[in-house]
């Protein structure tokens, strides 16, 4: 098993990463017993279990790792794309040069490499790009006409110290790399339904991958667009490079990857180990917009202490009618954060759809100053498609303010589609309720309303809804209001492209996110029930009965060995 795991773990870490090795074989076996020692005595007890393995130098069966991560049936390009993955991580740090099959050491690592906490550990250094790495292991390709053979066994891995290999991850280019549109959309697709069927690692999962499937494609092109918003039609001729795959997800969709470290730690719970894990989301059967799907989106964005899954229906337009009064009964008894979802299709020609199509608009433009169009720098994303969503979360509870404002510094705006992006307020204050005739506004001052006239005043990073709920208007021209760019935008530096969507609403919904107290219980129950899977793993590995099997299998009880510590 290579290093013995009786070496002091202090030495060990001290003299690691300045370690030198005489061949790659040592580097694996080396970071194979490492990886081993970042979990506990029942998390390999299941991991063997879930395997059906009883040394980790044993390959795992293609099938095997298949039905374990609940892939799709008949989805060859995500099972392609996954497996590819573990197969680069297995082989870490040797990720470029090393093409060993995955055994059960290597999905350990594999495991550790994908989880946070558990990676910061293992590698014990600051700031390590597990981001890089992931994408590194989803666009390079691993075959296996190069095995690690007797040819390579001397190949000048004693010439770098670890650090070097780990730091430089194994010389990979990343400059060079990319992910085809189509193979990063299936994988986004899978992720976001990872996220519903997987939602803790301890959670058991009904498996409907492939009944959703098209169904979550759809915001996943949205996430796909967030990447590079070039990929409108065609997909098949773009490509996803590692720049825009790593600002997008460190800007707006920061938790997009969780689902994946959730089912990976899978591997460490037997089946009875598990439990039901409610999502409640039932209470969004009745949602035109707030689909299981675009829930799966949302949390890529918003951080836990904004978001959870419990959500409740306050308002749906559909239902209760497109009108402020209608929103304002149902809404504004709701003494906890909100969230607020607008869905309709972008005009496109505003002064052919006022003159032609809808007079009621023609008046709308008379109080709105619109953007001219030599101002307007869409990119291709916004410039080409047409339905459009927004949502806006709000901390505050709803009021009446026709003159004043409501709203704390949580509030923030996210745009859905076409793609993602998140504007964040700067001050507090920042939403109006207007009965008078203003209608609804984030970031906006207070419409200018006389007797005779009326008039919207936007601010450069705003939404405004027209008090008949018909028309809405998103406007971004940088800096300068009450909410910043785009974190998306001003990541790629991009904070001044102005660009103005006037909506025609189809849909608009308010749903109650649950207070504090609702959340600290909420996230009490989860922690509690990973620590009661965590007991009742200690209560299964003590048992004589039948978990027998599995402690023979790991090697702790029967052929005179004892149960002490890894």
């Amino acid at each position: 098993m290579g290093q013995s795991s009786s070496i002091s773990s202090n030495n060990e870490e001290g003299s690691s990463h300045s370690r030198k090795f005489a061949n790659d074989r040592d580097v694996l076996t080396y970071f194979n017993t490492k990886a081993q020692r970042q979990i506990t005595v029942p998390e390999l007890v299941s991991l063997k279990g879930n395997l059906q393995i009883e040394n980790l130098n044993t390959p795992i069966s293609h099938k095997r790792l298949c039905n374990f991560l609940y892939f799709p049936q008949n989805h060859t390009i995500i099972v392609g794309i996954v497996t590819n993955m573990l197969r680069v991580l297995s082989n870490f740090p040797l990720v470029n040069s090393s093409y060993e099959p995955i055994t059960g050491y290597g999905l350990l690592k594999c495991i550790v490499l994908l989880n946070k906490s558990r990676c910061e550990k293992f590698l014990k250094i600051k700031s390590y790009d597990q981001l890089k790495l992931l994408f590194i292991s989803l666009s390079l390709q691993k075959t296996d006409k190069e095995e690690l053979s007797e040819d390579n066994e001397n190949n000048g891995v004693k010439e770098k110290n670890i650090k070097q290999i780990i730091t430089g991850f194994d010389d990979v280019d990343t400059e060079v790399l990319y992910l085809p549109a189509d193979f990063m959309l299936q994988f986004l697709t899978w992720l976001l339904i990872l996220s519903v069927e997987c939602p803790t690692t301890n959670s058991t999962i009904n498996n409907e991958t492939n009944v959703q499937w098209d169904k979550f494609k759809i915001p996943a092109m949205n996430l796909l667009r967030t990447m590079n918003p070039d990929v409108v039609n065609n997909i098949e001729s773009h490509f996803i490079t590692y720049q825009q795959f790593s600002t997008a997800i460190r800007t707006v969709m920061p938790n997009l990857l969780k689902p994946l470290e959730n089912l990976m730690e899978h591997f460490l719970y037997l089946q009875h180990d598990l439990v039901d894990y409610d999502t409640n989301l039932s209470s969004i059967q009745d949602s035109k917009i707030m689909t299981p799907a675009l829930l799966a989106q949302l949390s890529t964005g918003l951080p836990k202490e904004l978001f959870i899954q419990k959500l409740q229906s306050l308002y749906i337009g559909r239902k209760s009618g497109f009108s402020m009064r209608s929103l304002q009964a149902k809404v504004f008894k709701w003494m906890a954060p909100s969230i607020l979802v607008v869905s309709g299709v972008r005009i496109t020609n505003s002064e052919e759809y006022a003159a032609n199509k809808n007079p009621r608009y023609r008046h709308f433009l008379e109080e709105f100053p619109i953007l001219k169009d030599s101002d307007q720098k869409m990119d291709a994303s916004l410039m080409n498609k047409k339905k459009t969503t927004f949502a806006v979360y709000i901390d505050d509870p709803w009021k009446v303010t026709n003159k004043d404002y409501f709203g704390d510094l949580n509030t923030r705006i996210i745009q859905i589609s076409p793609r993602q992006d998140i504007y964040k307020v700067n001050k507090k204050g920042t939403v109006y309720f207007n009965t008078i005739g203003g209608g609804i506004g984030i970031g906006n001052k207070q419409p200018l309303i006389k007797s005779a006239s009326k008039r919207y005043v936007p601010g450069n990073v705003s939404l405004t809804f027209d008090s008949t709920l018909e028309f809405a208007v998103f406007r971004n021209t940088g800096y300068g209001g009450s909410l910043d760019p785009g974190l998306l935008s001003m990541e790629r530096k991009e904070e001044n492209s102005s660009f103005e969507l006037h909506i025609l609403i189809q849909d608009v919904e308010v749903w109650g996110c649950g207070g504090e107290k609702e959340l600290e219980e909420q996230i009490k129950q989860l922690a509690w029930e990973e620590a009661e899977s965590k007991r009742r793993q200690q209560i299964n590995l003590r048992s004589l009965g039948e978990d027998r099997a599995l402690l023979e299998m790991a090697g702790l009880v029967g052929q005179h060995q004892g149960g002490g510590s890894m």
